[in-house]
Formats: C-alpha cells, structure tokens, sequence
C-alpha cells in the first residue's frame, strides 16, 4: 500500500498551492515552499533503488487524472485571490504578492506537471494523450508530445535531440535552445504528416493551430475573470515554468553522446533515484529503464542501480544555478567514470571530441587502457 500512497505526494504538493492562493495574503507563498522542503528531504534521504510492489493499477494512476482538476483549482483560487482582494497586485506591498504568486505558479505548472503530462503522453489511449496536450498549455507547450515522442525518444544523445544538453553547455543556454527546438520539432513534424497524408501544412488538423488556441487561452481566461495585472502575472508564469521544465531536462542526458541510429542502451540516461524526487516526479528520473520502453508505466520501471546515477535532482539544479560549480563537481566527475566504464569505443571517440568542442581535458587519453571497453561493448 504504501507505494501506492507514495506517489500521492503530487496531488498534496498541488493542493498546497490551492490552498495558498485560496488564504491570500502570504500564503501564496505557500505553493512554492513546498519546493524547500521537498529538496530537503530529497538530498539527505538515502537514495531509493527498491522497485515498486504490484498494487491497485487504478489507484497509482488515480493522481494523474486528479491533476489536471487540481491544476484548474489553483488557478482558479488565483483568479479569486486577485478578485477579492486578499492577493493585491497592484499597489503597496504588491511586488511581495506578486513575487509569491509568479514563484508558486511556476513551480506547479512544472513541478508536478510535468512529470504527470510526461506520463499520459506515454500512455496507448487516446484519453490520457489528450488529457496531457491540455495539461502541457500551463507550462506553455501544449504539443510537447510531437518532439518528445518523434524526436527525443529517437534521437536521444545525438545531436539531431535539442533535449540533450552537449557538454560544456549551461542550464541557462539550454533552456532556450531546448524550448525553440521543442516548438519548431513540433512544427515541421506536424506539416510532414500532413504532407504525408496528401495535405498542404495549413490543413485544419495541423495540431499548431490546436497549441496557439490553447496557449492563448490560459492568459485570455484569467484576464476575462481577473483583470490585466493577473493576466500578466500569468503569462509570466507559463513562460518561465516552461524554461524550467527544460531546466529539469537538463539533468536527465547531460554530456552523453551515442552513435546516431545506435540501439538505446541503459547507458544513454542518467538516474536520480531521490526518495522524494521518485514519487513527486512519477519515476520520471527513473530515467535509465524509460528509455529501455516508453511504454512502460510509471510504476513498472525498474531502477537500474547499475546504470549511470546523478545525485538528487534538486541537489544537480542548485548546482547548475552556478555553472562552475555543476561542471566541477558533479558534471566532470561522472562524465569521466561514464566515458571509463560505460561508453562504447565508438562513443568514446565522440565523447573526446565533445571534451574538446567544450574545452575541457581529453582525460581518456591518460585512461588506464584496461578501462577502455571493446568495440561494441
């Protein structure tokens, strides 16, 4: 029972930003201290590599399908904040409100979210594919499937895949590499499906049409019920809750490189198995065995201790905030042991060369030649 109680974390964590904007005044801060509190106990936990017990499949998917209502609740407890009075946006004592209200509207639109959206957009059925398009728009990437599905998931660790972040790249230039290559991925895969099917690219069905109306609608609802103040704390809250969810995807390929159009092993994804960051993220850091099979339900992945790890997930984004540190002391080290125990021979000859794009040392030139594995391998 209790890894099935385990991933309803997500549905508190959400509710603690409802319940929040709902009080006014201070506790819309309310919402975003959950962050603290989650990484606290995430970095001095002891990592969690136990797989999960066969339980009731309907109650480990029950806060997927509670999300998207919660995620209507809190900005609905937003607008009636702002409206009554008690989240004052304008005037003395504003820029604390707003501060507060932008900081737990980004960190809900991404954390849990994402890892919720990521989840359905996984899933066979048409149902949960759609649930997550809507779900997708509050951190402003309605279509985010197309890439992630058609490109990532193919092209992982090459450079053809905008979402791994190359060697000696920033978490601050990645988040807007990777964003401009998620839309225009999207983009040209929806005109050559329609090509494919015989349509001009400006075919009704083109999805883009479907992700400009749902990105438009979110800020138009809350400037109707809210007013213009709102409508802009909004904006500004999609459009930075979108840049850290590919903060976060920083973390999950950083510095791996593979052969382009080479099998997928379990060498190609970093693992953080954070006792917190597990079931908040729905085993999305469980990130080895998802690329082993998509399909997988969250649930079922496996932790694959023998696989490369990163320490905990929020421990790597502090980090990253100052990039000397991240490259130092956590990126290095592990892309070192990774190119030593892990890479294949033709993947070391890449890594080498990322090294040098990077301007970083050529450390496997000193390796020990025992460590070096045979092609293939």
């Amino acid at each position: 029972m209790m890894d099935t109680l385990r991933y309803y974390l997500v549905p508190l964590t959400t509710s603690c930003g409802v319940l929040g904007f709902w009080l006014g005044g201070p506790w819309v801060w309310l919402g975003v201290a959950t962050y603290p509190v989650l990484a606290f106990f995430d970095i001095v936990l002891p990592r969690d590599l136990a797989p999960r017990k066969p339980g009731s499949a309907f109650l480990r998917d029950l806060p997927l399908y509670l999300h998207l209502p919660l995620m209507i609740a809190l900005y609905a407890a937003f607008m009636h904040s702002v409206v009554s009075g008690s989240n004052p946006l304008t005037g003395e004592g504003a820029v604390w409100q707003i501060l507060g209200s932008v900081g737990s509207l980004i960190w809900m639109n991404a954390v849990p979210t994402v890892p919720v959206t990521h989840e359905l957009l996984h899933r066979r059925h048409w149902l949960p594919r759609r649930i997550s398009q809507v779900t997708n728009t509050f951190f402003g990437d309605p279509n985010r499937d197309v890439a992630h599905v058609n490109t990532h998931h193919i092209h992982l660790d090459t450079a053809e895949d905008s979402d791994s972040a190359r060697r000696g790249e920033t978490m601050y230039t990645f988040m807007l590499r990777a964003s401009w290559g998620a839309y225009k991925d999207a983009v040209e895969r929806e005109a050559r499906r329609l090509r494919r099917g015989g349509h001009s690219p400006w075919y009704w069905t083109n999805r883009t049409y479907q992700q400009g109306l749902l990105l438009a609608s979110l800020p138009l609802l809350v400037f109707l019920f809210a007013g213009t103040a709102a409508m802009l704390v909004c904006a500004v809250s999609v459009a930075g809750s979108k840049l850290f969810l590919e903060a976060l995807n920083y973390y999950q390929h950083y510095g791996l490189v593979r052969v382009p159009g080479g099998t997928v092993q379990k060498h190609h994804a970093w693992n953080h198995l954070g006792a917190v960051i597990r079931p908040v993220g729905m085993e999305i850091t469980n990130h080895t065995n998802h690329h082993l099979d998509s399909y997988t339900k969250f649930y079922d992945l496996q932790p694959e201790p023998d696989a490369p790890q990163m320490p905990s997930l929020f421990l790597c984004f502090m980090s990253g905030l100052i990039p000397p540190i991240w490259f130092e002391f956590i990126a290095k080290p592990r892309l070192k042991d990774w190119d030593q125990r892990f890479a294949t021979a033709e993947e070391q000859e890449l890594a080498m060369k990322a090294n040098e794009k990077a301007g970083w040392p050529r450390w496997l030139d000193d390796a020990d030649p025992q460590l070096a594995p045979a092609p293939g391998n």
